[in-house]
C-alpha cells in the first residue's frame, strides 16, 4: 500500500516536471520567434484636437492667418500660435498698432486685429498724434468756415485747434507730437502754416509769388526741422525748414506724383506716381537725398490721381500702407517683395502709429 502510494507521488512529481519543462522550451521558441511581450503604453495624447493648423503644416495643408489673426476657417489664433501659422505660410506676421482714416467724411479710428470704432461723424484728413492721444482733423464744428480740430482719445472732447486761417487741409503732425502743420489759403494760393498743438504760435512757412507756387501735402522731416511738400504748379517735390529759408528741391516731377512721405528712420521717401501717357500709378520709394529711386509695387490702373488717398510707412519701416482706387481700399504693401500683405480696412488719409489705443 505504502509502496504504491510513493509509486503515484514519484509519477506525479515527473508529470510535473516534465509539464513545466515542456512550458519553459515553448517560452524559449515563442521570444526567439516573436520577441519579448509587449507591454500596454498609453496613447500619445492629440495636443491639436481641433485639428487647425497653428503649428508646422506640411505641404498642402495651409491656413492662412488674416491681420486679425484668423485662419481661414474663421479660427481666431493669437500670440505665438498666429506667429507659428503665419512663418509656416510664409506670410508676415499680423500687423499691430493703431490706425485712423476717413471714409465718406467720417472719421474712423482701427485697432489691427480688431473692429474699427467711429469716432467723429464727420471729419476730413484726421492724423493721429505720436503718442496716440488726439486726432487732428478739419471741419465746421457747428461754424460757417471749416478750422482744425482736434479729439481727445481719452476724453473724447472736441476743441478748435485754430480758426484763424481759411480753408485749412491735411494737417500733419510732428515727430514729438508738439506742432501742427497743415495747407490753408492766402489770397487764393495755398501756402503751409505750423501751429503749435495747443493752438498758439501761428506760423506760415511758404510765401509763394504766384499761384504757380502753391504748396500742399505737407509731411514733416523726421528730425521734425523741415517739411516736404509738393508745388501745384510744376509738380514737383520740395524741402523747406520751418525756421525759415528758401525751398530745396527733393525731386523733379515724372507725370503725376503725390504724398512725399519719410520714413520712421528718415533714410527713405516713399510717394505714389502716375507716368504720362501710361495708365499706371506705382508706389515707389527712394532716399532721403532723391535718389536710387525703384518701384514697388503698381496700383489700380487707368487711375486718377485723386483718387490716390495718401501713405503712410508701418511703424518699424518695413512696409507702406497705402489707400487706393476708388473705394479706398487700405492695403499694407512690404517693402521686401511689393506685395500686399494685408488689406487692412477702406478709407482714404490713413495715419498708423505702433500703440494700441483704446478709446473709453
Amino acid at each position: 500500500m505504502d509502496g504504491a502510494m510513493l509509486g503515484r507521488r514519484q509519477r506525479a512529481i515527473i508529470g510535473a516536471l516534465a509539464l513545466m519543462a515542456l512550458l519553459l522550451i515553448g517560452g524559449v521558441f515563442s521570444f526567439a520567434f516573436h520577441g519579448a511581450p509587449q507591454i500596454p503604453i498609453a496613447p500619445v495624447q492629440d495636443t491639436n484636437p481641433t485639428g487647425r493648423n497653428v503649428g508646422t503644416l506640411g505641404a498642402g495643408d495651409r491656413t492662412a492667418v488674416d491681420p486679425s489673426g484668423r485662419t481661414s476657417d474663421g479660427t481666431r489664433v493669437s500670440g505665438t500660435s498666429a506667429a507659428a501659422a503665419n512663418a509656416a505660410t510664409n506670410t508676415p506676421a499680423p500687423p499691430r498698432g493703431t490706425l485712423v482714416y476717413e471714409r465718406n467724411g467720417t472719421v474712423y479710428l482701427l485697432v489691427l486685429g480688431g473692429q474699427e470704432r467711429q469716432l467723429v461723424p464727420s471729419g476730413h484728413w484726421p492724423k493721429l498724434s505720436p503718442d496716440g492721444t488726439r486726432v487732428v482733423y478739419v471741419d465746421r464744428a457747428g461754424a460757417m468756415d471749416t478750422q482744425l480740430l482736434s479729439y481727445n482719445t481719452r476724453t473724447r472732447q472736441v476743441s478748435s485747434v485754430t480758426n484763424q486761417v481759411r480753408a485749412p487741409a491735411l494737417p500733419a503732425w510732428s515727430p514729438d507730437g508738439r506742432r501742427i502743420a497743415f495747407r490753408a489759403e492766402v489770397n487764393s494760393i495755398m501756402e503751409l502754416f505750423v501751429i503749435d498743438a495747443d493752438g498758439g504760435n501761428l506760423q506760415q512757412i511758404t510765401h509763394a509769388t504766384t499761384i504757380t507756387d502753391a504748396a500742399t501735402q505737407p509731411a514733416w522731416s523726421s528730425d521734425g526741422m523741415a517739411l516736404l511738400y509738393k508745388n501745384q504748379g510744376d509738380g514737383i517735390f520740395y524741402r523747406i525748414v520751418v525756421a525759415g529759408g528758401m525751398p530745396e528741391r527733393v525731386r523733379a516731377a515724372i507725370g503725376e506724383q503725390d504724398f512725399l512721405t519719410p520714413s520712421p528712420d528718415g533714410k527713405g521717401l516713399a510717394f505714389t506716381q502716375c507716368a504720362d501717357n501710361v495708365p499706371e500709378c506705382a508706389l515707389y520709394v527712394m532716399d532721403a537725398t532723391g535718389r536710387n529711386e525703384r518701384k514697388i509695387a503698381p496700383l489700380p490702373s487707368a487711375m486718377a490721381a485723386q483718387q490716390l488717398g495718401s501713405l503712410v510707412w508701418a511703424p518699424d519701416g518695413q512696409a507702406i500702407l497705402i489707400a487706393s482706387g476708388g473705394a479706398f481700399e487700405q492695403n499694407i504693401v512690404s517693402l521686401r517683395d511689393g506685395h500686399a500683405t494685408a488689406s487692412v480696412a477702406y478709407g482714404a488719409y490713413p495715419s498708423w502709429i505702433a500703440a494700441e489705443v483704446r478709446i473709453p
